[in-house]
């Protein structure tokens, strides 16, 4: 395959990684696995520009993008659609698109797995049409978020330990969000301290990532603000990955849904990153609309 590589030099891991050796190093490993590469060392600033650029131009098959999380959303949301391959570099702090794939997270590893891998087809979800990879949410998860931001942290290690202290300060103030919601399978409204929509399911996980990125489903998750111990009892379920066993949890699963909230000055997040307010959101699921590389014994197809 001709394949080109756009590594984010200010990602992560990358920050303290001779970049000039690591380009070498992938440009030998992807050749030696018989493939046409090329790779650019691009600045957090620039990543953006580069990669709209680089998903929209002809010539090659596929990117290797390295950098975390953000530059491989951000990815992601050039090329859905389209049939040029991602390989995924997991250079951030939590990786977790790398994580869903089943990819290896050191970062020469995850060379030489993508250089000997193969393709499958996963899920990529939009709201209002603009794409996105793990989670929209609104209210206790999107403010621990924005508390998050205030505090220094380098590592993934780190980045846990400061979404706790965010969540302690979160839990301060209950939000009351007013939401009406429509899906296919089921409608109703209420005032929720909590509104999250995934791309399939996340049970399990703590970090809050899926391992069904094939599962061609939305899920929504619904947390009442009716009483204050059934929110405290959600955040320790949410921090130990078992969100699905709050009682006060509704957990709604379609392809298609809209939201609209009734409420103003709230804290809404995209992908793990603070966002503008949005009042009126049509969420769709978009099966097998991403084409990536996956390690070749994964059972994703």
């Amino acid at each position: 395959m001709r394949l080109k590589g756009i590594f984010n030099r200010d990602g992560g891991t990358f920050k303290t990684t001779d970049m000039d050796a690591f380009s070498e190093l992938a440009s030998n490993i992807f050749r030696d696995a018989g493939h046409d590469f090329e790779c650019e060392i691009v600045k957090g600033s620039e990543i953006s520009d580069i990669i709209r650029q680089a998903a929209a131009a002809e010539g090659f098959d596929g990117l290797i993008v390295g950098g975390g999380d953000g530059s491989i959303s951000l990815a992601t949301g050039c090329m859905y659609g389209t049939d040029k391959l991602l390989g995924v570099v997991p250079a951030g702090t939590m990786n977790l698109f790398a994580r869903s794939l089943g990819l290896p997270l050191d970062i020469e590893e995850a060379l030489r797995t993508l250089a000997n891998g193969k393709m499958a087809r996963v899920d990529v979800p939009t709201m209002n049409d603009r794409p996105f990879i793990h989670q929209f949410s609104a209210g206790l998860h999107a403010t621990m978020i924005r508390n998050r931001e205030q505090i220094e942290y380098d590592s993934r290690l780190g980045k846990i330990s400061a979404s706790t202290r965010a969540w302690i300060d979160t839990l301060r103030t209950i939000p009351e969000i007013r939401l009406s919601y429509e899906s296919d399978a089921a409608s109703g409204e209420g005032v929720f301290a909590l509104v999250g929509v995934s791309n399939n399911r996340i049970h399990g996980n703590a970090s809050l990532f899926t391992d069904r990125p094939q599962g061609g489903k939305l899920v929504l998750y619904l947390l009442r603000a009716d009483e204050v111990d059934s929110v405290l009892g959600f955040a320790l379920n949410y921090v130990s990955g078992r969100i699905e066993d709050s009682e006060n949890v509704i957990v709604i699963e379609t392809e298609k849904l809209t939201l609209d909230f009734h409420s103003k000055d709230f804290d809404q997040s995209f992908d793990g990153d603070p966002l503008d307010e949005v009042l009126h959101a049509v969420i769709e699921q978009h099966p097998s609309s991403l084409q990536v590389i996956v390690p070749f014994d994964s059972a994703l197809e």
